[in-house]
């Protein structure tokens, strides 16, 4: 089965203020090894997926950047900021329109991953799984502290090796719940990061979110501004969760840049 990915790239890095910027935001500073973190997404994706496949999905102000940033890319871009549901729900029926039925994975454009090949292995698994079962899929983040700063997936039988079926999302605990959540083994941090095939993605989204099963470029900025999970994600009962733990951050805050070995103080974008 044809395989795509679609970086999304639309946020606007306010929460590493004055680091980055609206201008200037995060997935577009040179944090490590002179690449930006949108184009350090876009090389780890080249090992799975072939560039002609590989999306960018950002608002209108960030379509040059985008496509300086990664030229190899087709730059897919909002005509109105609407949040993640009708982002990928765009994007996905857009995919399909050129490809026809593939799997399709969205991920984030700002995150660190220190462990590539870990995250290869991971993605494949992802990939292998959409294609075989109609499940929604989810990258779940082996937590390495009781961090409250991350929405958590609540974790339920194996479904196949490395694959568990999803019971819940749950929003940013207290630090006791998330203590809990540690110890118990049960939990994965939500990443963020989703893959489908695309016919499961639209009867699912039938269901959950009709208004979003039928957006288009034309009908976009009548579409309600909400996440992907709280559109769908949360309502499906066929959600799967695939276990990472390859080194990943947010780096979503300067403490966290300084966890993976960025001094701020000699950062330059």
């Amino acid at each position: 089965m044809k395989r795509a990915a679609v970086i999304l790239a639309g946020g606007t890095g306010t929460r590493l203020y004055p680091l980055s910027s609206e201008d200037n935001p995060k997935q577009f500073l040179k944090l490590f090894d002179g690449k930006s973190l949108l184009q350090k997404t876009f090389d780890r994706l080249v090992k799975l997926i072939d560039p002609d496949d590989i999306y960018v999905s950002t608002n209108e102000r960030y379509r040059q950047k985008c496509g300086e940033d990664v030229p190899q890319a087709k730059v897919l871009s909002e005509p109105a900021r609407r949040n993640t549901a009708a982002a990928i729900a765009l994007c996905t029926f857009t995919i399909e329109s050129h490809l026809g039925e593939c799997a399709v994975a969205f991920l984030p454009s700002d995150h660190y991953i220190g462990d590539e090949a870990g995250f290869t292995q991971v993605l494949e698994r992802a990939f292998r799984h959409a294609e075989t079962y109609d499940d929604l899929v989810t990258i779940g983040i082996e937590p390495s502290e009781p961090n409250t700063g991350f929405g958590y997936l609540e974790l339920g039988e194996e479904i196949e090796p490395g694959v568990l079926r999803l019971r819940r999302f749950i929003e940013k605990p207290s630090l006791e719940r998330a203590r809990e959540f540690l110890r118990s083994g049960h939990y994965a941090w939500n990443a963020g990061m989703f893959l489908w095939r695309t016919t499961v993605f639209r009867r699912e989204l039938e269901r959950a979110a009709p208004e979003f099963a039928h957006v288009t470029l034309e009908n976009y900025e009548s579409m309600p501004s909400i996440s992907i999970d709280y559109a769908l994600m949360e309502k499906a009962s066929n959600v799967a969760t695939v276990r990472g733990d390859f080194g990943w951050s947010d780096v979503g805050s300067f403490e966290a840049l300084e966890k993976v070995g960025i001094n701020v103080t000699h950062t330059s974008s």
